[in-house]
């Protein structure tokens, strides 16, 4: 079901081949590469994700070192010109709360955490935004933010939900609960490189045929329902996602 058509790329050599940055090793880096490299594969393009720090990902698209960014919400906009957003989105992301006691509401709006410890992951440009003041706290994994939970050292983790799958998946739970309902979502895009402009509109045309087809949900559900099926009954949004 997840084949992606790399052989058709093989046929053209070199140059028909892009380098993207995008997340360290997660959920995202897992589906935007499956996304990705059939919708590049349609266009005759082998694709390769490499996954840094979020921080140095952007900067490594914007500063052209890479053909482009896999997959980000547009608030990247405002501090990397030099990348061209593609119009279809790839993914509705869902920021997850995770607590363990402290009762947070997603309509309160994100001033709630301006009094309680809140826990995000470091370089995702979207909660960096919207989650400032002496009692956030970043931390460059999601076992990391887990831990802290867990340890009661931190009141709230925020995270994007189908990123932060693998992690629940390799230390649990636990005692950390998921709300039923995501703080917010947003939709996330693929960016190209300016010297790509000429491909915006040709990548662009293959996602819109692969979401009328229904190829992109059904890569988010496969992915989910096959890599994190241990976590129904544990994690409502897996639920609520299917």
């Amino acid at each position: 079901m997840l084949s992606p058509h790399r052989a058709w790329a093989e046929l053209h050599g070199p140059e028909h081949r892009l380098v993207f940055s995008t997340f360290p090793e997660g959920g995202l880096q897992d589906l935007f590469d499956h996304i990705l490299s059939e919708a590049y594969a349609r266009l005759g393009y082998e694709i390769e994700l490499q996954g840094y720090p979020a921080e140095r990902a952007l900067v490594m698209a914007n500063d052209g070192l890479v053909d482009g960014e896999a997959g980000r919400v547009n608030v990247v906009e405002k501090t990397c010109p030099n990348l061209i957003r593609v119009p279809t989105p790839l993914y509705i992301n869902r920021i997850a709360i995770l607590t363990t006691s402290t009762k947070v509401d997603p309509a309160k709006g994100w001033g709630q955490f301006q009094s309680c410890r809140t826990c995000i992951r470091n370089g995702y440009k979207y909660l960096e935004s919207r989650v400032t003041g002496e009692h956030s706290h970043a931390v460059s994994s999601y076992e990391k933010m887990l831990t802290l939970l867990k340890n009661g050292r931190m009141d709230v983790g925020l995270a994007e939900f189908f990123d932060i799958l693998p992690a629940l998946n390799k230390v649990g739970l636990g005692k950390v609960r998921m709300l039923c309902e995501p703080m917010v979502s947003n939709p996330m895009y693929h960016y190209l490189h300016k010297r790509h402009a000429d491909l915006v509109p040709q990548i662009d045309a293959v996602l819109r045929d692969m979401a009328a087809e229904g190829r992109l949900k059904a890569i988010e559900l496969h992915l989910m329902q096959v890599h994190y099926s241990n976590l129904a009954g544990s994690c409502p949004l897996v639920e609520s996602g299917q």
